[in-house]
């Protein structure tokens, strides 16, 4: 009797008992998480992006709050403006302006109300090709005193007290 041998066309040798990937596999899946990984990628870039630019719009907004309570402390803001800039160590610039005005209230109350300002403050930083903005405004409540004729005394109305003395005229 003769015996046969068989032959698989096409398959390569293994060893028997023998199971893994072959290289055309593993480059398959290799090129799988690739594509996966490049806009993951983008994604964490573009958030970078996002959080630098957050954390300079919060640095301009604390600033343009720092100024404004500087203004708001005095007692009596003086009408005017003033300005200035400030250089951070990553070299970043602030720059700053306030402006006082005596409020325009006209519309809302009919009439103007006196010893009501308005604070304006803008800070302004280069954002890469353009000029990124802030501003905060505020309305302060300026002390008035208002003379009395009769007594010679001096009412603050503000403070609800009176003060002795002559007004000047």
């Amino acid at each position: 009797m003769m015996r046969s041998r068989s032959h698989k066309i096409g398959c390569t040798a293994s060893f028997p008992g023998a199971s893994g990937f072959t290289f055309l596999e593993v480059l398959m899946a290799l090129c799988v998480v690739l594509i996966a990984l490049v806009p993951l990628i983008q994604l964490h870039v573009t958030s970078i992006r996002l959080i630098d630019a957050g954390s300079r719009i919060t640095r301009a907004t604390l600033l343009a709050n720092a100024k404004l309570a500087e203004i708001v402390a005095m007692d009596a803001p003086e009408i005017g403006r003033s300005e200035g800039r400030i250089e951070e160590e990553r070299g970043l610039t602030f720059h700053w302006r306030s402006t006082v005005t005596e409020a325009d209230l006209v519309g809302l109350t009919g009439g103007s109300i006196p010893g009501i300002r308005h604070v304006h403050v803008v800070v302004t930083w280069q954002n890469g090709s353009q000029d990124a903005t802030v501003f905060v405004d505020t309305f302060v409540r300026v002390p008035v005193q208002r003379e009395q004729k009769d007594t010679g005394d001096r009412h603050d109305r503000d403070a609800g007290r009176t003060i002795s003395g002559r007004a000047r005229t």
